[in-house]
């Protein structure tokens, strides 16, 4: 396995100092933060710079282990979905010059989740996923969704979900970014969600999430304040048995961090994240 991180922590950087900093400080993949406006790679300009951007990732010795782009592709504005679906492709367009084997999104949803139409939204799921994951085999890029539930807008947040949008669309190239830190305030057991979709792992967030258990014993579930999300080592994640599940399973790439501590600053996590999950990954 190798570390990496998501770079939208540094998004005002330019793409040239991302690699820089990640080179001089040892991370040997980044997760291109690829949306409309990117200052690191913005696939709907930067489709004609592919060979000199893989040039400077050969300057650098740095890889890319996905270009990440998140919308919600169920977004219930047909014109606003219409939209986000062409950056997407250009995305896995990107990915394909780049040699980038993954891209990373969002289902998203049609609806919020309390509001849902559960069989109409899995139909509109299907009909989506069917043509994107089409145009991303073609081009010989799989696509990662993460599994944040976006505060009600992201199906593919539980392994019931999964289950069900993988069997709606059976494809080989169709996985998940998965991120164990939203999996541990659903009370979800991120170990056992390795086991089981061990074969649709095609790349792994490092976030962690700590529990304020004296807060949520006095708002409940449905409060707020009761968890936040930490660099790994600072929450409540079994760091050690989930590298070694991942291992077990099989799953061989990048664990990539994604800085969303409130505690500390971007490159102050990022060194910190570092050198906590180096004691882990060998």
């Amino acid at each position: 396995m190798k570390l990496g991180f998501f770079t939208a922590i540094v998004r005002d950087w330019d793409f040239r100092k991302v690699l820089e900093w990640s080179h001089k400080n040892g991370f040997k993949m980044v997760e291109v933060y690829a949306a409309p406006n990117s200052k690191h790679i913005n696939p709907a300009k930067d489709l004609s710079r592919a060979s000199e951007i893989k040039r400077l990732l050969e300057e650098y010795e740095v890889e890319v282990s996905a270009l990440s782009y998140h919308p919600n592709n169920l977004d219930p504005d047909i014109s606003r979905r219409r939209k986000f679906h062409e950056h997407l492709r250009r995305c896995i367009d990107m990915a394909h010059k780049l040699e980038v084997g993954i891209i990373s999104t969002f289902v998203g949803s049609p609806a919020h989740f309390l509001a849902l139409d559960l069989d109409k939204a899995l139909n509109e799921f299907k009909k989506t996923f069917e043509d994107l994951t089409k145009y991303a085999e073609d081009r010989g890029v799989k696509i990662a969704i993460e599994n944040c539930p976006m505060g009600g807008w992201n199906l593919a947040y539980s392994p019931v979900m999964w289950r069900a949008l993988f069997e709606i669309v059976p494809s080989e190239f169709l996985g998940l970014n998965l991120d164990p830190s939203h999996l541990v305030w659903q009370f979800i057991d991120y170990i056992r969600a390795v086991r089981e979709f061990g074969n649709k792992v095609f790349h792994v967030h490092a976030k962690d999430t700590e529990v304020n258990y004296e807060r949520l014993t006095e708002c409940g579930i449905y409060g707020r304040g009761w968890w936040r999300y930490r660099i790994p080592g600072w929450g409540e994640i079994d760091w050690r048995g989930f590298i070694s599940a991942l291992r077990e399973v099989g799953y061989d790439y990048v664990i990539s961090v994604e800085h969303e501590d409130p505690v500390f600053g971007p490159e102050e996590g990022l060194l910190l994240a570092k050198k906590y999950l180096s004691q882990i990954i060998l």
